[in-house]
């Protein structure tokens, strides 16, 4: 019998969920360093972290359904609830427009607030 490993379009869609994963956890490390030695460039960490772990959680979520399929559907996966809750961190506050603003505004040398 044919195994998952097995299908090309599902070890596709792990890698891409791999890669998006590993870039936000890239930076969420280099936001601890500065964190640790803060420096003026510490709060723009911050903000692309968040930013970056917010698109990375939709970005999986979206590949883990259509990985799924239907199937994902089922409350009893658990892909679904994650699905929903990584969308709604883009509405909580700070929002998804806020961060690209406040990030826009912290590489223009204009104030955050």
């Amino acid at each position: 019998g044919s195994k998952l490993r097995d299908l090309p379009n599902l070890r596709a869609r792990l890698a891409e969920m791999s890669v998006r994963t590993e870039q936000s956890r890239s930076l969420l490390g280099q936001t601890l360093d500065q964190i640790e030695s803060p420096s003026e460039v510490t709060p723009l960490f911050v903000l692309q972290s968040r930013l970056a772990a917010l698109q990375a959680a939709v970005d999986v979520t979206d590949l883990a359904m259509k990985a799924c399929g239907g199937a994902a559907f089922s409350r009893h996966l658990g892909i679904e609830r994650l699905f929903r809750d990584a969308r709604a961190g883009w509405v909580m506050a700070p929002t998804v427009d806020h961060l690209n603003d406040f990030i826009g505004r912290a590489l223009t040398g204009l104030p955050l607030f």
